[in-house]
């Protein structure tokens, strides 16, 4: 992906503070034509000189860098794409972002506006479509009215009806109407609450987008369960009883069992499944922990302006309290040491601090402390049906947000192989390679005859830090046999001869039709 031109922001800014391009120069030790050449985006700049330029501006280097806006840049050209919008290829979309990131973000809400409202229309048209109610209320009326018209028929055409059959016919009328009022009111009640029903993605995307927008790291919940660790006096793995042990004493809240059973909750009592495995126990007790002691905190940081409503807010709060269970559990330099240790081994990390695989995933994907990163890692989840859920991406590798991903990806293959892990070194057209480490995971223990919850988790990171990671060892000798060509998602890739395009591409151009698959049916099938 292109880098983002700063230029515009350091001249924007520049001018803000009333400073001239010589006083600039000066303080950044550069000379005024090369700030000039900065500032028109002929010369790209990192590492020392960012530093200098966005320390005399008064900002964070963040703010002239891919850091902050990289994410922008991604979602907005895949919605670009999806949408087929011409005039925003990726030049023009980096440019938009560069010199004006608040007229992307709005796009981006429209085109989320206008998603919830195509999901909500479209769940309702199900929900009309299939209602047995409204299938009932329809024939209802439509025997109500064909009733009344008989037998109005029958009182206009016939003068020489006697006095009784005259009061039972206009009795008949009188009572289908009635009737009729009645199923009119009920279809209308049923259409009501189908039109209130809540738009159900919203939320979840503000609550995505917050956390992008932090990158995953959130340095007060850091801090706070540091301090508390050193409060409750412990080191290295926080065994369960040390949790109830605090929840107890210090807030009265008694931690019990239950086999699967239905327990009403209670303000002294904090219910656990005895099937959950032991790893998502002691994360359930940590969360609890973080949502009493650190109320306050998880109340201020979901004052956000990217979290819209109440229902976003809840959501948020949610996840945070969720990091800070992370956090405690797996303090951060703690963690970061045994991962550059262990290269990063997931089992390994899992057996140290007795984390489950996607705890342990989650956790290295917040590893992005400023003066401390670890490897940066994007991060992916979904079910056997494809429907993803907590996207994090890294700059260069978006992770989809607006549908399915590439069908060739470590995620699905995972599924074939429970409980293993798969990596994956995959390249994509554009020649750009990443490291794909990918497991199932079952949320709790499955009786005899119960399906168990399963979802396949994923993170990758680019092959640059391959060297880095253990799983990246059985692909440094260079073999083309051992990458995997793929793409983003079948929407935007590029590759036409792919076996598992599921959708024409919207990048194909003149060769859209070369990409439609034929229809199998019967013997025709593969």
């Amino acid at each position: 992906m292109q880098r983002l031109p700063i230029g515009q922001r350091i001249r924007n800014k520049r001018k803000e503070l009333g400073l001239t391009q010589s006083a600039l120069a000066q303080q950044a030790g550069i000379s005024v034509s090369y700030l000039n050449l900065i500032e028109h985006n002929k010369r790209m700049i990192g590492g020392a000189l960012l530093n200098r330029l966005a320390a005399q501006l008064g900002v964070e280097t963040s703010h002239l860098s891919d850091a902050e806006d990289g994410p922008l840049v991604q979602q907005t050209l895949e919605m670009a794409r999806s949408q087929s919008l011409t005039g925003l290829d990726e030049k023009n979309v980096v440019r938009l972002v560069a010199e004006n990131p608040d007229w992307a973000r709005a796009l981006l809400a429209l085109h989320r506006k206008y998603q919830d409202t195509a999901e909500h229309a479209l769940s309702l048209s199900d929900r009309l479509s299939q209602d047995p109610m409204l299938h009932q209320l329809s024939h209802a009326i439509l025997t109500q009215t064909t009733s009344i018209r008989s037998f109005a028929e029958i009182l206009g055409q016939f003068d020489d009806l006697n006095a009784g059959d005259q009061r039972r016919f206009s009795g008949i009328v009188a009572s289908q109407s009635g009737q009729l009022g009645s199923s009119v009111r009920a279809m209308i009640e049923l259409l009501g609450s189908a039109m209130d029903a809540p738009e159900p993605l919203s939320p979840e995307k503000e609550v995505d987008d917050f956390i992008i927008a932090h990158r995953n790291y959130f340095d007060e919940l850091e801090s706070a369960t540091r301090s508390l660790r050193d409060e409750m006096g412990v080191s290295g793995k926080l065994v369960a009883t040390a949790i109830a042990g605090r929840l107890s004493d210090r807030h009265g809240i008694d931690v019990r069992f239950t086999d699967g059973d239905t327990r009403e909750p209670s303000e002294n009592v904090f219910w656990l499944d005895t099937r959950a495995p032991e790893a998502s126990i002691r994360f359930r007790m940590a969360k609890r922990l973080i949502e009493i002691e650190a109320a306050d905190l998880l109340d201020r940081l979901v004052q956000d302006s990217r979290l819209t409503n109440d229902d976003a807010r809840s959501l948020g709060r949610r996840a945070l309290a969720s990091y800070g269970a992370g956090a405690l559990l797996f303090p951060y330099q703690e963690f970061l040491k045994a991962a550059e240790h262990h290269r990063y081994d997931i089992d390994r990390l899992s057996a140290a601090f007795g984390s489950s695989f996607e705890q342990t995933a989650h956790r290295l994907v917040t590893l992005q402390r400023p003066k401390a990163p670890g490897v940066p890692f994007a991060f992916l989840r979904t079910d056997p049906a494809g429907n993803i859920s907590k996207p994090f991406s890294i700059p260069g590798l978006p992770m989809p947000r607006f549908g399915g991903a590439c069908p060739l990806w470590a995620i699905y293959a995972a599924f074939s192989e429970p409980g293993r892990i798969v990596s994956q070194l995959a390249t994509t057209q554009l020649g750009e390679r990443y490291l794909f480490i990918a497991r199932t995971v079952d949320k709790r223990t499955a009786g005899f005859g119960e399906a168990p919850t399963r979802y396949s988790v994923m993170i990758g990171c680019d092959s640059l830090y391959m060297d880095r990671l253990v799983y990246g060892d059985r692909y440094a000798t260079g073999q083309a046999s051992l990458e995997t060509p793929v793409g983003f998602s079948c929407r935007l890739c590029e590759r036409h001869d792919c076996r598992q395009r599921a959708q024409p591409s919207l990048l194909a151009g003149d060769s859209r039709q070369n990409n439609r698959k034929a229809p199998v049916t019967g013997a025709a099938a593969e």
